[in-house]
C-alpha cells in the first residue's frame, strides 16, 4: 500500500471513529434525510465518485465496513453502498434486515445488478426534479415555444440543477461506463457547461488516481440550439478533432431530448464526418423512452410527465393562452408581458439604399441550399431561407462602384488569400477590375480552411515576410464564425504581422445588429488586423431548415398528403406544390412560385402605394418625380415603376424579411415587456393590404409572432371571412386562401374548426375548402 493510500485510509478511519448515528453517516456522504422516510425506504450511500476504487481496495473495505458499523441506527431499512471500479459501477449490501432478505437476490447476478442500478439511477435523477425552478409548467395556462420551434406545455431547465448537492457526482457516476476513452466533452448549451467542466475534471482525477500520466480532457459548448445553429458543423467538427488529437473519443452531452431533433442533428453531422464510432452521445434527461442514436439517457421523463397531465410538444395553442419563448442561447423562458410594437419608418427604410441598388436584378432567392466557405471544407450545403447569389452580386455594376469607393487610397498588397469558393473568385476578379494596381504583384494563396495556415509553410513565410502587406478576401459574413477562425489562427501564426493584414468582406449580412456594429463601427479593432473593409452590408434573418417558412410549408403539405381522406383535386394541387418546393433547393424560388396561389402559375396582385415599394425601387430622379404626384395618380406611377422593373417576389420577401428583422433587433431589448407585431400589420384591410405584400409579411414572421399578433386582433375573423367567402369577388382576398391556411392553420382550427367537417383539416391544421353540397 503506497503512502497516498495510507494517508487516505487513516483519514477515513478517523472520520468513521467519530460517527455516532446513521444521520451523521448520511451527512458525511451528502445524503440528508427529508423526514419522509419509513421502514420501506431504501438508503443508498455513494462513495466519492472521482476515485477509481479498484486502486484502493483497503480504503474501499474500510469505507464499507464503516457504513455497516453505523447501519444499526436505522437497522429496519435496506441499505446499499455504490461505487465505481475501472469504469464500472458496483453495489454491495450494507444492511438487509430480517424479513427483507429478498433484496439479497437483487444483487446475486449481473442482470439483477444492472436492473437494480437502473432503478436507483431513475429514482435519483427524478428526485432532482422536485424543485420548482427546474420544471416549469402552468397547468395549461401558458405554453412554451422551445428552441426547436415546438410548442410544449412544460419546459425543463436542466442548468438549474447544477446548484443541487450531488448533481455533478450523480451524472458522473451514472455515465462512468462510457467515459473510459473520452478526451473531449461538448454539451448542447452553455447552461450546462459547468457540468461538462466538472465531469472533465472528475475524469482527469479518476484517470490519475495512481499518479500516472493523466490524459487531458477538454470541454466546449454550443452557444445556441444545435440543430438551428449556423455554426453547428464547425462546433461538432472541432469537438471530434480535439478528441482525436488526444487519441480518444468525443462525448456529446445533451441536457434534454424532447423531439429527438437534437439527437438526430448531432448523429447526422457525425455521420457526415465518418466519426460516429469515435463519439458517444448521452442525454441527461429525455422525454423519449428510447433513443435511436445515443448510447445512454440517464433518465426518461415520459411516465413522470404523463402522470402530471403534461402533453409536451403535442400541446396546441388556444384562445387566451400566452406563448412564452425559450431562448435558444440562455435556455431561459421569457416571462415578459407581450406588448404590441408596430413597425416604424426606420425599420423599413434603414437599408433602403441597398435594396434600391440591387432589387430587380435576380440576385435574391428564397428557400435555397448554398455553401459558405466554412461549409465547403466539410463538403455539404447549408439551407438559407433568404439567399443572395454572391457570384452575380459581386459582378454587378453597383457592387463594383461600392468596391471602388471602399478601397480608394489603400496601398498595394504583396499577398492575396482567398478560400477558393466560386464567390471568392468572382470577388477577386472584381477587385482586380476596380483597382488593377492593388494586386499587380500579389502572390495568390488558396486556403479553403483558415486552420490550414499553420500547416502551410508557404503561407507562413509570405505572412511573416518583413514589410509584406496581405489581404484576405471573405465573400460573406453571417454569424462572424469564419472571421473568428481567421483571427484566432492569425494570432497563433502571424501575430507580429497582423497590423499589415487587410480583411475585405464582400457582403456583411448578419441577423444581429450587434454583429453589424462590430464590423462597421469597430472595424479593424474588432478583427484584430491592421485594416478592415466592408463593401456592402444588410440585415437578414439567418433562418436555416427549421425556421425557413417554405420548409414549414413543405412539412404541412407532407402532413396533408399523408391523410387518406384528402380529395383527388386537393391531392394533385398539394403534390405539385410539394414537388416544386423540393425541386427548388438548387436554384431557389424567385418569381410567382414563391407563394402558393390558388391557381397554378398565377401571381398574387400587388398594387403599389406601399412604403416597401418606396424602399425597393426608383432612382433619385424617379423619386423626385413621384413626390409631385398625389393620390391614385402617384400609386399608378409607382406601380408602373414596379411593372417596368424586374422586381421579383423573392426581392419583396427579402426586403420584408429585412424590415421585420430590423424590428426584432430594435424591440428585443427595448422594454421589460415582450414585443409583438401589431395586429394591423398582420390582418387589417387598410394597412399593407396588397395580397403579395401581405403574403410576404406572413412568411417573414415566425409562427409564434403571427399567433401573438392575431390573438389580440379584432379583425382576424373578418380577414378569414374575406379570404374564404365564396361570394367575395375581391381577388386580393380570395387569392390568399392557401397562404392564409399555411400562416394561421392552428389559429383557424382553434376558432373555426367546429364550423367545418373535421376531415377537411390536416394534422397541422391545414385547411382546404369543402366541396359545395348542392341543396336538395
Amino acid at each position: 500500500m503506497d503512502q497516498f493510500e495510507r494517508d487516505q485510509e487513516d483519514t477515513q478511519l478517523s472520520v468513521f471513529g467519530k460517527l455516532k448515528t446513521m444521520e451523521a453517516v448520511q451527512l458525511s456522504r451528502g445524503l440528508i434525510r427529508t423526514g419522509r422516510e419509513n421502514e420501506d425506504s431504501i438508503f443508498i450511500y455513494r462513495l466519492p465518485v472521482a476515485i477509481n476504487w479498484s486502486k484502493y481496495p483497503i480504503s474501499l473495505t474500510a469505507m464499507i465496513d464503516g457504513l455497516r458499523s453505523a447501519s444499526s441506527a436505522i437497522g429496519t431499512n435496506v441499505q446499499f453502498a455504490i461505487w465505481t471500479s475501472d469504469f464500472a459501477p458496483n453495489i454491495a449490501p450494507v444492511c438487509i434486515p430480517r424479513g427483507k432478505m429478498h433484496w439479497q437476490s437483487s444483487i446475486e447476478g449481473p442482470a439483477q445488478v444492472c436492473e437494480l442500478l437502473a432503478a436507483v439511477r431513475q429514482t435519483e435523477m427524478l428526485n432532482f426534479l422536485s424543485n420548482e425552478d427546474v420544471l416549469f409548467e402552468h397547468a395549461g395556462a401558458a405554453l412554451f415555444e422551445l428552441p426547436s420551434g415546438q410548442l410544449s406545455d412544460y419546459f425543463v431547465r436542466i442548468g438549474n440543477l447544477q446548484s443541487r448537492a450531488g448533481f455533478f457526482s450523480a451524472i458522473f457516476f451514472w455515465m462512468i461506463e462510457y467515459l473510459r476513452d473520452v478526451r473531449h466533452i461538448m454539451c448542447d448549451t452553455w447552461s450546462v457547461s459547468t457540468s461538462a467542466a466538472v465531469v472533465a475534471d472528475y475524469l482527469m482525477i479518476y484517470n490519475g488516481s495512481a499518479f500516472e500520466s493523466v490524459p487531458r480532457v477538454t470541454w466546449s459548448f454550443s452557444p445556441s440550439y444545435i440543430p438551428s445553429s449556423p455554426v453547428k458543423e464547425k462546433l461538432i467538427f472541432d469537438a471530434v478533432h480535439a478528441a482525436q488529437v488526444s487519441g480518444g473519443k468525443a462525448l456529446f452531452l445533451s441536457s434534454f431530448y424532447s423531439s429527438g431533433g437534437l439527437e438526430l442533428a448531432i448523429a447526422d453531422q457525425l455521420a457526415e464526418y465518418d466519426a460516429r464510432d469515435s463519439s458517444i452521445l448521452i442525454a441527461i434527461y429525455s422525454v423519449l423512452d428510447t433513443c435511436q442514436y445515443s448510447e445512454l439517457m440517464l433518465c426518461s421523463l415520459g411516465a413522470f410527465l404523463e402522470n402530471k397531465g403534461l402533453r409536451g410538444k403535442k400541446a396546441e395553442p388556444s384562445s387566451g393562452i400566452e406563448v412564452l419563448s425559450v431562448s435558444s442561447t440562455s435556455y431561459f423562458p421569457d416571462y415578459r408581458t407581450a406588448a404590441a410594437t408596430p413597425f416604424i419608418g426606420r425599420d423599413i427604410k434603414e437599408h433602403s439604399n441597398f435594396w434600391e441598388r440591387y432589387c430587380g436584378k435576380q440576385l435574391f432567392a428564397v428557400h435555397r441550399d448554398g455553401s459558405t466557405n466554412s461549409d465547403m471544407r466539410h463538403g455539404h450545403s447549408r439551407h438559407h431561407a433568404y439567399h443572395v447569389n454572391l457570384e452575380a452580386f459581386f459582378a454587378d455594376g453597383e457592387f463594383l462602384k461600392s468596391l471602388t469607393s471602399r478601397i480608394k487610397g489603400i496601398a498595394s498588397f504583396s499577398n492575396l488569400f482567398l478560400d477558393g469558393s466560386p464567390a471568392s473568385l468572382v470577388l477577386h476578379a472584381s477587385l482586380g477590375m476596380a483597382a488593377p494596381k492593388l494586386l499587380e504583384n500579389a502572390k495568390i494563396f488558396t486556403v479553403p480552411d483558415w486552420r490550414e495556415i499553420s500547416e502551410r509553410p508557404d503561407c507562413l513565410q509570405a505572412l511573416n515576410q518583413n514589410g509584406a502587406r496581405s489581404i484576405f478576401l471573405l465573400p460573406a459574413v453571417l454569424s462572424g464564425q469564419t472571421i473568428g477562425d481567421l483571427k484566432r489562427h492569425l494570432r497563433e501564426t502571424a501575430l507580429d504581422t497582423m497590423p499589415n493584414i487587410h480583411v475585405l468582406i464582400g457582403l456583411l449580412r448578419p441577423s444581429d445588429q450587434v454583429v453589424m456594429r462590430n464590423y462597421l463601427e469597430l472595424g479593424a479593432k474588432y478583427s484584430g488586423t491592421g485594416e478592415l473593409s466592408v463593401v456592402e452590408s444588410v440585415i437578414l434573418p439567418n433562418f436555416g431548415r427549421r425556421e425557413c417558412p417554405w420548409c414549414r410549408e413543405q412539412d404541412t403539405l407532407d402532413a396533408a398528403l399523408g391523410r387518406s381522406d384528402l380529395d383527388a383535386v386537393s391531392r394533385d394541387i398539394f403534390e405539385a406544390r410539394r414537388d416544386r418546393l423540393q425541386g427548388s433547393l438548387v436554384c431557389g424560388l424567385v418569381g410567382n412560385e414563391v407563394f402558393f396561389p390558388v391557381s397554378e402559375g398565377s401571381r398574387l396582385p400587388f398594387y403599389g402605394g406601399s412604403l416597401f415599394v418606396d424602399a425597393m425601387i426608383g432612382q433619385e430622379v424617379q423619386k423626385g418625380e413621384l413626390e409631385s404626384i398625389d393620390g391614385l395618380e402617384r400609386s399608378r406611377a409607382l406601380m408602373a415603376l414596379v411593372d417596368d422593373s424586374l422586381l421579383s417576389e423573392a426581392d419583396l420577401c427579402c426586403v420584408v424579411a429585412n424590415s421585420i428583422q430590423n424590428w426584432r433587433n430594435r424591440t428585443v431589448r427595448s422594454s421589460v415587456r415582450r414585443a409583438t407585431v401589431d395586429a394591423a400589420t398582420v390582418v387589417s384591410d387598410d394597412k399593407f393590404n396588397e395580397a403579395r405584400l401581405r403574403a410576404a409579411i406572413w412568411r417573414s414572421l415566425r409562427p409564434h409572432e403571427l399567433a401573438l399578433a392575431v390573438r389580440v386582433s379584432t379583425g382576424f375573423e373578418d380577414l378569414v371571412g374575406r379570404v374564404y367567402d365564396q361570394v367575395d369577388t375581391i381577388v386580393s382576398h380570395r387569392c390568399l386562401g392557401l397562404e392564409a391556411s399555411i400562416a394561421f392553420s392552428g389559429e383557424m382550427r382553434l376558432r373555426f374548426g367546429s364550423q367545418y367537417d373535421a376531415s377537411h383539416w390536416g394534422p397541422s391544421g391545414f385547411l382546404w375548402m369543402p366541396e359545395e353540397v348542392p341543396e336538395e
